[in-house]
């Protein structure tokens, strides 16, 4: 089931979720900063139904630490569905000494998830030198909000990262080498990798290579190990500054994602400023319909929300989520998140109807709260 398509090995499978939440539609997650009892309260309120652990710099590879994260959350009737971040990468992604040990410790954390109950792992393999590239944590945005903005025009491109020069060959080897090593691992596991695009999707940044940058570069990912357990991290704001038309690509690719960010921008990967969700570029209902026509049923959470700076001092100062520290609009703060809900709620009954999105009654049945794969 490849085909060759832009000089690459594709999966050609129909288009179809391959993670099956036992659900006829999506369901709405969360990253709560920080994870608290108040914040889990306010999740259930809103209408969340799943949450995902957020820690950009490191996770547990202890079964017993996660269990009683995913205890913390279900006893607010949430679901602990993802951990986002996930262990150290560097020495992975460069392909150096220690990255055995990486992937052992990745392998470690991986069988953690598995007896925790925990079915995605959301990942990158972006240089550690350089990740996320912003110019701006203060950018003005609608009525008096902030929000964060990239002109890479505006930033020092002379200045090496920390990692040197990488070529993208050297990165597309050290992703099949460590995909090979650890996807056994997630299959007996029953975990499901998900690969997040690169932010902002540029070839190279600082003498960085960058390689998760276009739809070409997921079905290369894909054909690298066709396992449906490696998967897709569909950031829709990351797949706008590619300059694609999302729908088209959720389309192209959707039958590999395991996890959605909702998220949305106004211009391309070298000129950006992250918008509301409802004033993007992207039409959030048509990529919700495309959603359904690949009937994909897995998590969908907002992403990178505008800052309410009236209510709110934002993470220049207070908690965020622990390993990812940028600025006053990080997109990590709380309030936008409740917009954002309830903006996709709208939609959610709008293209899934009422009876079956995700805040339907039946959403939180214990029994129907299992991953498995679908048969093909």
């Amino acid at each position: 089931r490849l085909a060759t398509s832009h000089g690459v090995l594709v999966d050609t499978m129909p288009p179809r979720q391959y993670g099956d939440y036992s659900g006829p539609a999506p369901r709405i997650a969360l990253v709560l900063t920080p994870l608290n009892e108040e914040n889990l309260m306010l999740a259930a309120q809103v209408g969340a139904t799943d949450i995902v652990y957020y820690n950009m710099n490191s996770m547990p590879d202890d079964p017993a630490q996660l269990k009683e994260v995913r205890a913390q959350v279900e006893a607010h009737g949430l679901r602990l569905s993802c951990v986002e971040g996930g262990p150290p990468m560097d020495k992975i992604i460069l392909g150096v000494d220690g990255r055995d040990l990486q992937i052992e410790n990745f392998k470690a954390c991986l069988r953690a998830m598995g007896e925790a109950g925990i079915p995605i792992l959301c990942y990158n393999f972006m240089s550690k030198g350089f990740v996320v590239g912003r110019n701006t944590y203060e950018a003005p945005a609608r009525g008096g909000s902030l929000t964060s903005e990239w002109r890479a025009s505006e930033f020092d491109m002379t200045t090496l990262t920390t990692d040197g020069r990488t070529t993208p060959e050297q990165l597309w080897a050290s992703l099949k080498y460590f995909l090979d090593a650890v996807i056994p691992t997630a299959e007996e596991c029953g975990v499901f990798l998900a690969m997040h695009p690169d932010d902002p999707p540029m070839a190279e940044v600082r003498g960085a290579a960058r390689i998760m940058t276009s739809p070409e570069a997921f079905e290369k990912l894909i054909a690298l190990n066709p396992s449906p357990h490696n998967g897709i991290t569909f950031c829709q704001g990351c797949f706008s500054e590619m300059g694609v038309d999302v729908p088209d690509a959720i389309s192209r690719l959707g039958h590999r994602a395991h996890f959605v960010h909702f998220r949305d921008v106004k211009g391309n990967a070298e000129d950006f400023i992250e918008t509301w969700q409802d004033e993007g570029q992207t039409d959030m209902h048509k990529a919700l319909c495309a959603w359904k026509a690949v009937e994909f049923n897995g998590i969908i959470r907002p992403d990178h929300v505008c800052l309410l700076p009236q209510h709110e001092e934002g993470h220049a100062t207070e908690e965020k989520a622990v390993g990812y520290f940028s600025g006053r609009a990080s997109g990590y703060t709380m309030i936008g998140r409740i917009w954002a809900v309830g903006y996709m709620r709208g939609l959610f009954d709008a293209v899934f109807g009422r009876a079956t999105s995700s805040v339907a009654a039946t959403a939180l049945d214990p029994a129907k709260l299992t991953t498995t794969l679908r048969p093909q």
